[in-house]
């Protein structure tokens, strides 16, 4: 399916929108709302689920599990690593600050545990909402898979992809895209051995290993190259729009 219109927006984009602290938020909406019509792979839903969501549950579990902020803190910052922490430290400041009342705990964790229910709460749809389309060329199994809330725990698990569990056509989709995995060897190939990133390994192995047998889809291959996949998918727009670790965001085609 291709429909040169539309812009292609990447998954750290939207979670940029969803950012706690306003300047990276307005910058990014800025972003969506001068670029319609709008569009995203499906396995940014994915991405959404494993690099957003999966950090504000494991806030919201730290905090519920905390008899104070102190420990809550120390739990997130040991489990979670820096991305959970900085979560936690914007939701704070957005709060108030310095400013913000940790005392009384229970009402202080009340009043978190609430912002961070409905912050998961909304995300999903949220992000499906917000883009003027969802292109799924790949028919990803687990872009169909939301978080869910059994009434005590939230949970956006991102099983490791089986035959049992595993009915998208990623295989046939990568295969299509021969001529284009070729190229991109070619210009990972040029690149210094000292700016070829880990993602970036892993994308040259998969894409190395498709073009001599299959695309190497069980487990969690799809998780370890989503740019690779991304970018192939936004083959059927006009422009990809990325952000970099810097908050800046870069236009790429072709």
């Amino acid at each position: 399916m291709s429909d040169d219109s539309y812009t292609f927006l990447d998954t750290d984009l939207h979670i940029h929108r969803l950012d706690f602290d306003p300047p990276v938020r307005t910058a990014a909406e800025a972003v969506f709302e001068t670029n319609h019509p709008t569009a995203i792979s499906a396995f940014s839903l994915v991405e959404l689920k494993g690099n957003y969501i999966q950090n504000l549950i494991l806030v919201h579990r730290k905090i519920s599990d905390s008899d104070s902020f102190e420990r809550a803190f120390a739990k997130i910052r040991s489990s979670g690593g820096r991305r959970s922490s900085l979560m936690f430290a914007q939701l704070i400041s957005l709060l108030g600050g310095v400013d913000y009342p940790i005392n009384p705990w229970p009402e202080a964790r009340r009043q978190l545990l609430t912002y961070l229910d409905a912050q998961i709460a909304v995300s999903w749809e949220e992000f499906r909402s917000s883009i003027d389309k969802i292109f799924d060329d790949l028919e990803c199994t687990r872009a169909t898979e939301p978080p869910t809330d059994d009434g005590e725990r939230w949970s956006a698990v991102v099983p490791h992809c089986t035959k049992a569990n595993t009915r998208c056509t990623v295989v046939s989709y990568v295969a299509r895209h021969i001529d284009n995995l070729k190229r991109l060897l070619e210009a990972l190939s040029s690149l210094n051995p000292a700016d070829i990133t880990k993602e970036l390994r892993s994308i040259r192995k998969v894409a190395a290993e498709t073009l001599k047998n299959t695309y190497p889809w069980e487990g969690t291959t799809c998780r370890s190259v989503g740019d690779l996949l991304i970018g192939l998918q936004s083959n059927s727009g006009k422009v990809l729009i990325s952000s970099n670790y810097k908050g800046v965001f870069c236009k790429s085609s072709g």
